[in-house]
Parts: structure tokens; sequence; C-alpha cells
């Protein structure tokens, strides 16, 4: 074995592993994704924002229970009841306590509605955490799809930069020898420019979709796997409207609006009503009214509240809510129409775009083959170095359009799957 092959040889063998461990730590789109959610501080908004929402529940359950409530003061100061009773005046040091425990009884219906609208609270914001992690998928699929998409259109760009540059170096040759006109040379420098423009601007594109990715996953945006094939996703439309109709964010979010207003309008209609609950209070008091009082009480009952008027404000409270039930509902109606468009829009988008990546890679192909004909036609002259860079071109215009047409394939699929509260 000659010395070059073998150094070839040795070369390949350190290689080997730097080359499997770079593949195995490339960062796939599932990845991507998990760290966002880890990352995003909307996410983190959401999750607070439920856990607001269950702890209003807890707060609205508190009032089917008991309380219990203990006051008490203590002071210092001087008695002086002019002999009534024949006492004469004393430093006292007045004393008292009392303790209480409320059971209510009847409400009128107020805490029942206010514990339903609290668990529409917890539906809406379930919703809305399920709402913000859909979005968040999309738009990490779509940097994902972004940064692979910049990095490819660099390659085409720098090589087309070095292609060209080659074939305005030949361009002068041929011209200074005579075999071809200047106008050669121009046009082949006018592509030269052309080309080193594509390249700048697909370098700032490429830093931009970065950034962005960098931004949403805290991840290195250098090394991802290609996209993969598209989720699992309804077969027919009919499928996907059901889909929807059970897990869509946006409807979730208008139907536990819907349930909430609810509640709040028979929470009004209750202001009407009394509450009654019962009690058991104990109390004892030392020196309040005379040197050496004592008093110890003991008293259980039932305990009722009616407000017979108030001036229009449980009637104004009604008309509110009444209002706002109607609101809520046709807010609800309004969503399901948009939801449906939405569907029908989706998924029609995700069968296009899958027909429009296989256009592209078809042109892809054709390109690529014509490219190399008209290489080898130029080579040989029976093509002017024109159809070569026009041939160069189109090539690059091709591979930039299946490159775009995989990040619409995939943002379509996910933006369906985000209708259908799938992710």
């Amino acid at each position: 074995m000659s010395r070059s092959r073998r150094a070839a040889s040795l070369m390949l063998w350190f290689a080997a592993p730097l080359a499997m461990s770079t593949v195995a730590g490339a960062t796939t789109l599932e990845q991507a994704i998990a760290s966002a959610i880890g990352h995003a501080p909307e996410i983190t908004i959401a999750d607070a924002e439920a856990d607001a929402a269950g702890a209003r529940l807890d707060q609205a359950r508190s009032g089917r229970m008991p309380t219990a409530t203990l006051t008490g003061t203590i002071g210092y100061g001087r008695l002086n009841p002019q002999n009534f009773f024949g006492l004469g005046a004393a430093n006292v040091t007045p004393r008292a306590a009392q303790a209480t425990i409320e059971q209510p009884l009847f409400s009128g219906g107020r805490v029942s509605a206010g514990i339903d609208q609290a668990r529409a609270g917890v539906a809406g914001a379930s919703a809305l955490k399920a709402s913000t992690r859909s979005q968040l998928v999309t738009a990490v699929v779509a940097a994902y799809g972004e940064v692979l998409a910049s990095a490819r259109m660099v390659d085409l760009f720098d090589r087309l930069v070095s292609e060209t540059t080659e074939i305005e170096h030949q361009a002068r040759r041929r011209y200074r020898a005579g075999e071809s006109p200047n106008t050669d040379v121009a046009q082949a420098t006018a592509r030269l420019a052309e080309a080193r423009a594509g390249l700048s601007r697909a370098q700032g594109t490429q830093v931009s979709a970065q950034a962005h990715f960098n931004n949403l996953t805290g991840l290195d945006p250098t090394n991802l796997e290609p996209l993969p094939a598209n989720p699992e996703l309804p077969a027919t439309l009919e499928d996907a409207m059901d889909a929807a109709t059970r897990g869509n964010p946006l409807l979730a979010q208008a139907e536990a609006a819907l349930h909430a207003a609810q509640a709040a309008a028979r929470g009004a209609r209750a202001e009407r009503l009394p509450v009654i609950g019962a009690f058991a209070e104990a109390s004892t008091v030392r020196d309040q009214f005379f040197p050496d009082y004592r008093a110890d009480s003991t008293t259980v009952g039932v305990r009722a509240r009616w407000q017979l008027f108030s001036g229009g404000r449980i009637s104004g409270k009604i008309a509110e809510a009444g209002s706002e039930e109607r609101a809520a509902d046709a807010r609800l109606w309004a969503a399901r129409m948009q939801v449906g468009e939405q569907i029908v829009s989706a998924f029609q988008e995700v069968h296009t775009t899958l027909l429009v990546e296989q256009a592209a890679s078809d042109q892809t192909t054709a390109a690529g083959e014509a490219l190399e004909s008209v290489r080898h036609e130029v080579r040989v002259g029976l093509k002017p170095q024109l159809d070569l860079l026009d041939a160069e071109r189109e090539a690059i215009g091709a591979q930039s359009s299946l490159a775009r047409a995989h990040i619409d394939r995939s943002v379509a699929a996910y933006r369906l799957l985000s209708l259908l509260g799938q992710h």
C-alpha cells in the first residue's frame, strides 16, 4: 500500500467516530419542539394562568364550607362607677373574646353559580394553554425548516459563486484568445455579481433564521436533522371537522366563555334571594363595665339576610350578565364558523403542499439533468456560455423551490394538527 493511500485510510479511521458522534448529536424536530415547550415564556405564562384558574375554583368551592372566626380585645384603663352599686373607682384590664362558627345553608344559587363560573375558567385556561402550545409547535416547525432552507441556500449560492467564477474566468481566457466576444465576458461578470448578491442575501437570511430558532428553542441551530415526513393526519375533511369539534382550542375557549357567562347570569339572579346560615357563638368578657365584671355566653341559631331593595343595583347586574351571555353565545357561533373555514383551508393546504413538493422534486431532478447536459454541450462548444449560466440559475431556483416546499409541507401539517388540538 502506498504512503498516500495509508494516510487516507488513517484519516478515514479517525474521522469515522467523529462523523458518528455528529450524526448522533444532531437535533431532531421533536427534540426542538420539546426544548421550545420547556424554554418558551409563553408556556410558563399559560401554566401560571391555569394554576390561577384552579385556585379560583378552590376559592369558589370554599363558599360551601363552614367558616370559623375568633376575635378578641384587651386593654388597660380605669373605671369609676360613681359608687353605683357601692362600687368605687378602680384600675381595670378590660378584655373580651368571641368565637363564631358559621355554616351556609342556602345562598339562592350564588355559590353553585360561582363554582360553575370558576370551573368554566379552568376549562378556558386549559384551552388557552393548549392553544399556546399548538402555536408554539407550529412556530418551531417553521423556524426549524427556515434554518434548514437557509443553510441549503447558502450552500447552493456558494457553489454557484464558485462555478460562475470559473465560467467568468474561462470567458476572459477565450476573449483574450479571440475565441469569443466581449459580450460573453460581460454576461459572465454580471451573473457572477448576481450570484455573489444571492449568497450575501442567503447568508443574512441564515443568520436571522438561526437567531429566531435559538430564541424559540434555546438550541444550537447548526446541526439539524432533515424535516421528517408528515405526522398522521385525518384521511378526510369530515374526519378533520369531527376532530376539530372535539379538540379545537379556540372552540373550547369560546364554549368555556359561554359557560362562564351563563353561570354569572345565574349568580346575578341569585342576588334577589336570601342567604341563610347556621351559626354557633361563644364569648367571654372581663372588666368590661365594672371592676371584676364577668360574663360568658354561648349561642346557637340560624341567621338570614335578605336585601329587599338595592336601588337598581341587582337588576342592573342581571341585565349586564344577560348581555354578556348573549355576546358569549354569538362569539361561540362566530368561532365555529371561523374554525370551519380554517379547517377547510388547512386540509386543502396539506394536500396542495404535498403536490407542490412532489412537483418541486421533479423540477429539481429535471433541472439538474439539464444542467449537466448543458455543461457538457458548452464544454464541447455546442452551446454558448450564456446557456450554462441560465441552466445554473434554473437549477438553483428549482432547489430553492424544493427547500421551500419542504417547509410549507411540514408547516401545513402541523398547522392542521394545531387546529385539531392534537399537538
